[in-house]
């Protein structure tokens, strides 16, 4: 009931108050033992969750233990205070007043913060809620309908270690339209979203006046493996590739949806997808849900006609496979492909051509993985940053972004805080 919500609110701000006395140091201290419980491959948390989610998921356990090693790595306690010092020049100042610049200022987090999360990667609702409680924000987080527990499950973990810090997370939803979920947002001054353009819009209205809203909407990412890297290490690009690609199933915006092969490509398709399939082997198309089997069945019927058309286009992976690797003749932009694990390999004369293609796509492209040396990122690490490409990493570390990516180009937690000056010196004497 709407009333249970709104006292549930009423006691994460009051656990968020107790949060807020604590040194930052001891808060990012807390955040990181729990993390490093879900790195080790013993812990009892860690396999009962990977237990659940492999049955969620319908993939492996070991699928399901390269997310978690990958999403898991970066949060460590020396990463999270150079995160703290590097956006915000000072981890102190989540404290109290530091002297910055002229002026003495504090940076003060959200009296409730409400994080709205999407199906996706299991990993990223768990990091928009180290981000929140790194500002030492009292969290309510709604997971995503139909999603997996792991963010709750790391909650539980944070309580274990840390009562008080467990008191000030709530993971749970609520009904669409139900008068809980009002109550919620009504109480947030800060409500941070991920999804789909038109999700977002939805929240926007939802919002209460003055309340921050941090939004997170769709990205892409794509691939792009150089001449060279392929003609020293074929075997290497395909493993790096599948590695991006398969990396929970495809589900992130991390993910790369087209490959852009420099010189060639098509013989990349069948070592490709065996790869994907062995990273993660989801179930057949055939035995996927109705929407999604008819969307790849519609995608299927539409290069069966472009064969039949003499287009020269290739296709690996049919109603038996849960993974389809397509080689186009003519490389396009990034765009989303129409259901989940399809790859989109497309041949390069030069891979200069791949920032136009981004240009192309600019706004949405969140990531360009580039198989080749360290000359290879220097040649096209900048013309694709002027085309809006927001992250460049080499092939093979999409999927594990450093503590400080700043997500969508912009600061992961300086845009959670709002700031505070405290102003020295003599004030005005009144005469009389």
């Amino acid at each position: 009931m709407s009333g249970d919500a709104a006292a549930r609110c009423d006691a994460l701000i009051r656990a968020g108050e107790a949060l807020a006395d604590r040194p930052v140091a001891d808060v990012v201290a807390t955040l990181a033992a729990a993390c490093a419980r879900w790195r080790d491959p013993a812990d009892r948390a860690r396999l009962e969750g990977e237990r659940a989610l492999s049955l969620h998921h319908r993939v492996p356990v070991g699928a399901i233990a390269r997310v978690l090693d990958a999403g898991f790595e970066p949060w460590t306690e020396r990463a999270l205070l150079g995160r703290a010092e590097s956006e915000l020049g000072n981890a102190r100042a989540l404290d109290g007043f530091v002297a910055m610049g002229s002026a003495r200022r504090m940076a003060l987090g959200p009296r409730l913060a409400v994080a709205l999360t999407s199906r996706g990667v299991p990993t990223t609702p768990v990091g928009d809620l180290i981000d929140l409680v790194s500002v030492k924000a009292p969290v309510w987080l709604k997971p995503a309908a139909g999603s997996d527990d792991l963010a709750a499950r790391f909650a539980a973990t944070l309580a274990e270690i840390d009562p008080g810090m467990g008191a000030a997370i709530e993971v749970s939803g609520w009904p669409r339209g139900s008068p809980d979920g009002r109550a919620v947002l009504a109480a947030a001054d800060l409500v941070m979203a991920t999804g789909r353009a038109e999700t977002l819009a939805g929240v926007e209205r939802l919002v209460p006046d003055g309340a921050r809203l941090v939004l997170h909407g769709p990205r892409l990412s794509a691939a792009l493996v150089t001449r060279s890297a392929l003609e020293s290490d074929f075997d290497g690009c395909v493993r790096a590739l599948a590695d991006d690609v398969a990396f929970a199933g495809q589900a992130g915006c991390l993910s790369p949806v087209v490959a852009w092969v420099e010189g060639g490509g098509e013989e990349l398709l069948e070592p490709l997808h065996a790869a994907c399939v062995e990273r993660w082997p989801a179930a057949a198309r055939r035995e996927s849900q109705a929407g999604e089997r008819a969307a790849w069945a519609e995608w299927a019927a539409v290069r069966a006609v472009e064969r039949a058309a003499g287009r020269p286009v290739a296709v690996v992976g049919d109603l038996d496979s849960g993974w389809s690797v397509e080689w186009r003749p003519e490389p396009g932009p990034p765009t989303p492909p129409p259901c989940p694990r399809i790859l989109a390999v497309a041949p390069l004369t030069d891979a200069r051509e791949a920032a136009r293609l981004c240009a192309r796509a600019r706004g949405t492209v969140a990531c360009v993985g580039i198989a080749g040396g360290g000359a290879e990122m220097e040649r096209l690490a900048l013309p694709l940053a002027r085309a809006g490409v927001e992250r460049v990493t080499p092939l093979g570390r999409m999927q594990r972004p450093p503590a400080g990516w700043r997500r969508d180009g912009r600061p992961s937690i300086a845009d959670l805080v709002r700031w505070v000056d405290r102003e020295e010196g003599n004030g005005v004497t009144l005469e009389g």
